[in-house]
């Protein structure tokens, strides 16, 4: 019989990476590999050998039952933070943090969570919040299995620096070490390198390999070695540990000795588990079906009510039983604010439906439609409502299901309208209609019907009134902050989002307190307040988090926040924040507003090949969503500016033809006059003794102008716009001085381009250098490439050549941040170092080094290093 070896082989490099880290804290840390790789081991390894005695808490992600049961990993951990059973409520991942970080008052802190592939979404979320959050000397370790489906963790991460430790197969040597030590004599080195090709230097399968040399299966392999078939069998189905008092009805004490003493089985913090994923799976798939159903039946009895006790009775075959359970642990996830993990219970229910159940299965699917709303999951939900409406006939509930899809719809593509003015026509008057009045009015702010949307925001608010109804009342003020900063009445906005944060707050309705966050952070980037929007949002997601809907609302939080960042010219910063809230898959709506901050920085970077692509996504988005009319106007905004940066102006005079219109928002408006003034100086300029041309461009800037006239709009734009149609440098030094007011980089530097070329036009040669400097300056150091393009190309032609360097040569199509990268890395730094240096993250640091591979043609880092070197890229 083998065993496996105490000692730790071949893992001395990583060793000392979780020794370093333990000298930094905090910190944390990722193990991932394959199934048997030895994740759990290393980790072990780590904490038997600190020798000052930290506090050590460790839980475990359960495969069975795990997309339903919340929070189940950090349980235990609770229980020995307060001494009592853990109860977790809505606001766990806020005590978490609160409990850890007292204790890591009294000492280092070294927390464990086995096994993140199979965490549910809560789990993930409640580790990524710590991860983000940890202050003190705590040390947080998860264990993650190599190309499990579940990778959104690793986004989830990506907030805040986290090392990686990604354990390969051991070497020849280590296995021939590994099967000294398990065999207890040295094998001959032809052997080792045997055991080595067969086992693909996996521990696990050494291990299991060390006394066999003849072929076959190695799961096959495992189960040969194993004894005490049966008890393994009753631990395999359990797939959770065994507490002391249940164990005793499948594994007597000898045979439980037997096992704990080959290392078969170890004793958890909460009981008995195989010791390893793999030899559990090899016994689970080989035990007779008659008796695995039995032995699931067995559990389900011990169970407490829960998903794993649904889980157990299902495959048991007992659905009467399992869906009772289901349905009772769906409210309790729901009352954690688990909405990922209702709504798997609630699915899975309706897909073994059974009769046994006491709620209707139309009840079921309106809870579903509600979860999925909460969990930012609009297609399923439309897709449970839509359901639930075909076997439903009272009338209450028509409306409810109505409803809830018109949220649904507006979140996947802007519509719903119809559906809530249907739902308004069936209910009575009361809470119900009050409530659909105030989804009616969101949904009209939302696709910029401010009329209708403020008569059914003061309707709601009568009903809240009445019925004093603080959660409606809430609703309706919130809208009707919205309406009043889009009629410019700012500081009654503000205080009117202040009071819906307020109320919302007190009942509490999360829905509506996270979006008065998110709507007021975009009235103050509307009105020019670029950091303090940046910052409000920042709050807002940090909220988001804390009430544990940092994956259902995150997206647009992340909106809020990386519009004005962009503004601000935190470009990569702005980047690193879309990409993260991407990687959590958005509902379509979401995603576009994303994706279009990252469009709008790749055309001014002059990444055209990136923004082609974003835009061929969101062209599709848009044909299919013409109801989300602040992303399809931003769609068309982008496709006006990359026309008329390619120089296909008259397709930029048509699209801004078919889409100016007083009734955008004002900031739209100005954005669309702004351009489309360039447009006609564009047309203009490449026709000049076109007569016919010339009296179109008139009579469009003439048209442009009294567009403008009719909006209150922000200054900047407005100053803009004057410069342009009257091309005087006094005006186009005002809008200078207006955009740089605003800490807008990119507009200044742009203004400051066109200054320059009306002080030529009047031989103002020193104020065309001073102006030019400045704005290759503020260019070069957001990268905008085609602006210092278009800043050399007017200094080379008017011969200011002392203006600024030209761009060092550059055929690899690096970026000036990608150039900086690579000049650190060149000194040999690790990621981390050289985020430090250049104040960005090293996730920022990581896609950096990714595409300068890509671009030099480089496998790895000293490659590329060498081929910069061999180019001059370096200097």
């Amino acid at each position: 019989m083998w065993g496996p070896s105490h000692e730790l082989i071949g893992r001395g490099a990583e060793l000392g990476v979780l020794r370093a880290c333990y000298d930094r804290l905090p910190e944390v840390v990722l193990v991932s590999g394959e199934a048997g790789i030895g994740k759990s081991r290393l980790v072990s390894a780590f904490t038997a050998e600190l020798a000052d005695g930290p506090r050590l808490l460790g839980g475990g992600c359960l495969e069975l039952g795990a997309e339903g049961s919340p929070y189940v990993p950090f349980l235990p951990i609770m229980r020995d933070l307060t001494g009592q059973p853990a109860q977790p409520g809505p606001g766990i991942l806020e005590e978490m943090l609160t409990l850890v970080t007292r204790a890591a008052e009294r000492g280092p802190v070294v927390i464990t969570v086995e096994d993140l592939h199979w965490a549910d979404a809560s789990s993930r979320e409640l580790f990524a919040y710590l991860a983000r959050n940890l202050t003190g000397p705590v040390l947080l370790i998860g264990t993650v299995r190599t190309g499990h489906p579940n990778r959104r963790l690793i986004a989830e991460l990506g907030r805040r620096a986290v090392t990686r430790i990604d354990l390969g197969p051991l070497a020849a040597d280590d296995v021939i070490e590994l099967l000294t030590a398990v065999g207890g004599e040295r094998p001959d080195r032809a052997r080792g390198l045997r055991v080595h090709r067969r086992s693909g230097g996996n521990p696990l399968f050494v291990e299991a390999l060390c006394h066999a040399d003849e072929p076959g299966d190695l799961r096959t392999l495992l189960l040969e070695r194993v004894t005490r078939r049966a008890e393994l069998e009753a631990l395999a189905v359990a797939a959770a540990p065994v507490p002391d008092e249940h164990i005793a009805g499948v594994c007597g004490d000898e045979a439980l000795a037997e096992l704990i003493d080959r290392d078969l089985v170890v004793v958890a913090p909460d009981g008995y588990v195989i010791r390893h994923d793999l030899i559990r799976e090899a016994v689970y798939d080989s035990t007779v079906p008659a008796r695995r159903k039995r032995l699931h039946a067995h559990f389900a009895a011990l169970a407490p009510d829960g998903a794993a006790a649904a889980q157990h009775w299902l495959a048991a075959g007992d659905a009467d039983r399992a869906l009772p359970v289901a349905w009772r642990a769906a409210r309790a996830a729901a009352r954690q604010n688990a909405y990922d993990e209702q709504l798997h219970l609630l699915e899975l229910i309706l897909a073994q439906w059974s009769d046994a159940l006491e709620v209707d299965r139309g009840t079921v699917m309106e809870h579903a439609a509600a979860a999925a709303l909460a969990a930012g999951k609009p297609a399923i939900g439309i897709a449970h409502s839509t359901a639930a409406l075909d076997v439903t006939a009272d009338p209450q509930q028509m409306a409810r299901l109505l409803g809830l899809r018109g949220q649904l719809r507006n979140r996947a593509d802007g519509t719903g309208i119809e559906d809530l003015e249907q739902a308004i026509s069936l209910a009575p008057q009361g809470s119900l209609r009050g409530w659909l009045l105030a989804a009616l009015a969101f949904v009209e702010v939302v696709a910029n019907r401010y009329d209708s949307g403020r008569g059914h925001a003061r309707e709601a608010s009568r009903i809240a009134n009445e019925l004093a109804d603080n959660g409606l009342l809430a609703r309706a003020t919130l809208v009707t902050a919205a309406l009043d900063g889009a009629a410019g009445l700012i500081e009654q906005a503000r205080q009117s989002f202040a009071t819906a944060r307020r109320l919302a707050g007190e009942v509490p309705d999360e829905h509506t307190y996270l979006t008065t966050f998110q709507w007021e952070a975009g009235l103050l980037e509307a009105v020019g307040d670029y950091g303090q929007a940046a910052e409000l949002a920042m709050e807002g997601r940090r909220e988001a988090e804390r009430l544990g809907h940092g994956r259902s609302r995150g997206s647009m939080l992340a909106v809020a926040r990386a519009v004005p960042l962009r503004l601000l010219g935190r470009w990569d910063e702005a980047l690193e924040l879309v990409d993260e809230a991407i990687a959590d898959a958005p509902p379509p709506l979401h995603s576009a507003f994303l994706r279009l901050v990252a469009a709008d920085i790749a055309r001014c970077r002059g990444e055209n090949a990136r923004f082609e692509t974003l835009m061929r996504g969101l062209a599709e988005f848009a044909r299919h969503a013409k109801n989300a009319a602040e992303a399809t106007l931003e769609i068309t905004i982008q496709r006006i500016e990359w026309t008329l940066a390619t120089g296909d102006l008259d397709q930029a005079d048509r699209d801004l033809r078919d889409n100016l219109s007083p009734g955008h928002p004002a900031r739209e408006v100005m954005r669309l006059a702004v351009l489309g003034a360039r447009v006609q100086r564009a047309r203009r300029a490449a026709a000049p003794r076109n007569r016919r041309l010339a009296h179109d461009v008139t009579a469009r800037l003439d048209e442009l102008t009294r567009v403008v006239d009719a909006v209150k709009a922000p200054s900047a734009y407005r100053r803009t716009f004057e410069a342009l149609t009257t091309d005087s440098l006094s005006t186009w030094d005002s809008a200078v001085t207006a955009w740089r007011g605003l800490g807008n980089p990119y507009e200044t530097a742009i203004t400051l381009t066109d200054a320059a070329t009306a002080a030529l036009a009047t031989n103002n040669r020193p104020g065309a250098r001073s102006r030019l400097a400045e704005a290759r300056e503020l260019a070069t150091a957001l990268d905008a490439g085609p602006l210092i393009d278009r800043i050399d190309g007017l200094v080379s032609r008017s011969r200011l050549d002392d203006v600024a360097k030209p761009r060092a040569h550059n055929d690899f199509g690096l970026t000036r941040r990608e150039v900086d990268v690579l000049g650190v890395l060149a000194r040999g730094k690790s990621n981390q170092q050289i985020a430090d240096e250049l104040f960005i993250s090293t996730n920022t640091v990581a896609t950096h080094v990714a595409r300068i591979l890509v671009k030099l043609g480089a496998t790895t880092r000293t490659e590329a290093v060498a081929r910069a070197r061999e180019t001059d890229l370096l200097g």
